[in-house]
């Protein structure tokens, strides 16, 4: 998926929102309502039957539930495995019977559509992006609480209430902070959504909900590249660059266990601050930072599926790239580090801008795969990444 068609997926789930206003108006700054939507945006991304959807992955969902309750009276139903979609759906009646709203985590890859719409969210903002599903019952209802990523919601079945503060967002780090409490709700507005409407929450908008029928909905959470996020990037450059960065802090290992604070600790930490001053100064090193961040970022996401060969390639074979197929190409001064999800490929350094082309290029013969090449390579390179999930063969 290259750069374009993430924006391209992006702006039609986002639709009737354009996706230059929501970048440039909204995201971060303040949270968004779209009602009286499209329902196609639920067709789209969970088919024409959200539940039969939901309960048809009950072999990678049913023992991994969630769950939540504003005031709880009885514990939870435990999660477990269940032998077909019918054994799910009354796993989660049970829970709805003690009131209780179940949540289906790491939903990312229940459909191939909300896939892409994940991985198009990845490309874009330069992070993992994860799906949660909620399903409750009517009467429903959340604790009051703000999330530490930011969130696009899509109701799916049924009607919900939800209550956003209209305050600022606060833009909270990924960990809790100290003596962290329910957050206070502040003047807010109120929104009753239905199938088809669209919420998006910048991370740190305190909220809650209720489900005014039996309710589905999508919570699709991302997070932007931070300010600290670019800093931490450079430091760990850095620390791959100049091995001092790599050593012990102090003289002993066990120096802070004893809360000990010692001059080589100081000057350790002032040498290193100094260093990454020095670097600031080069827009390539920033550059290059920011690009090897990105590069292990591609690390976190899941894997792609490996492709089986039906038959041999030939210059003239047809191939794409897969749906949720990313890359950074890293050229070092030995060798091409391919990365993509889950996996990097070390490459010649002569087939750069071949390589290149393949990740630039959404379709294409094998035969024009540019580069003072012979056919034999360029068939040996598609063939490597038909392989390794990258690439698809066009039937």
């Amino acid at each position: 998926m290259i750069l374009q068609e993430a924006k391209d997926t992006i702006a039609r789930v986002l639709d009737p929102i354009g996706y230059d206003k929501f970048f440039d108006e909204i995201f971060g700054r303040k949270h968004l309502a779209v009602i009286g939507g499209d329902a196609a945006s639920c067709r789209m991304l969970l088919g024409d039957d959200p539940k039969k959807t939901i309960l048809g992955g009950y072999e990678d969902y049913a023992h991994t539930l969630t769950c939540h309750i504003r005031n709880a009276a009885t514990p939870p139903p435990m999660p477990r495995r269940v032998p077909d979609a019918q054994g799910f759906a009354d796993l989660i009646k049970e829970y709805h019977e003690r009131d209780y709203t179940i949540r289906v985590p790491d939903a990312t890859n229940l459909t191939p559509a909300l896939a892409e719409f994940n991985r198009a969210l990845d490309i874009v903002v330069g992070n993992p992006t994860g799906t949660v599903i909620f399903w409750s019952e009517g009467g429903a209802e959340a604790p009051i609480h703000e999330d530490e990523v930011d969130v696009i919601i899509i109701q799916l079945l049924g009607k919900k209430r939800w209550f956003i503060s209209n305050d600022p967002p606060r833009l909270p780090n990924d960990w809790k902070a100290l003596g962290a409490g329910e957050p206070p709700m502040g003047q807010y507005s109120t929104y009753d959504v239905s199938p088809g409407d669209l919420l998006y929450l910048p991370r740190g908008t305190t909220h809650t909900v209720q489900s005014t029928s039996e309710s589905i909905h999508l919570a699709i959470g991302f997070k932007p590249v931070t300010v600290r996020d670019a800093v931490m990037s450079m430091l760990d450059y850095l620390s791959d660059l100049d091995m001092p960065l790599r050593t012990q802090l102090g003289g002993r290992a066990d120096a802070l266990a004893h809360n000990q604070l010692n001059q080589p600790m100081v000057r350790q930490i002032g040498e290193t601050i100094h260093k990454l001053q020095q670097g600031l100064r080069s827009e390539a090193f920033i550059r290059d930072s920011l690009a090897h961040r990105h590069a292990k970022m591609l690390m976190e996401l899941p894997t792609l599926p490996k492709n089986t060969l039906a038959k041999p390639l030939t210059p003239d074979s047809r191939v794409r790239q897969h749906p949720l197929a990313t890359a950074r190409l890293c050229v070092t001064p030995n060798i091409l580090d391919f990365r993509q999800p889950g996996k990097h490929t070390l490459i010649h350094l002569g087939v750069e801008g071949s390589v290149r082309f393949m990740m630039d290029t959404p379709e294409f013969r094998v035969r024009d795969i540019p580069g003072e090449v012979g056919d034999d390579v360029r068939v040996a390179l598609t063939k490597m990444f038909v392989e390794n999930g990258y690439l698809t063969v066009v039937a």
